[in-house]
């Protein structure tokens, strides 16, 4: 069972929160609890694991080399995507 957090606190404790998303937590506090609680739920349920894909080993061969640093970006996506 997911567990809602509690409304962000007004201490001095909290670690910094970027300005970027100064407006995010003002909005949060501004929720009454079941509100807040719904959001929290409804964010944490988006949240899903990473998946690992994997490539075969063909795939890397043919791959390897086609990125160059300080080469052009542009041609090598060209490359890449458009054959």
């Amino acid at each position: 069972m997911i567990q809602a957090m509690a409304p962000p606190s007004r201490s001095s404790s909290a670690a910094p929160v970027p300005e970027p998303l100064q407006p995010l937590v003002k909005q949060l506090a501004a929720l009454n609890r079941d509100d807040f609680d719904l959001v929290v739920r409804a964010a944490r349920s988006e949240l899903r694991p990473r998946e690992l894909r994997t490539i075969s080993w063909e795939s890397l061969q043919k791959a390897k080399g086609i990125v160059n640093l300080g080469g052009n970006a542009d041609e090598d996506c060209k490359v890449l995507y458009d054959g």
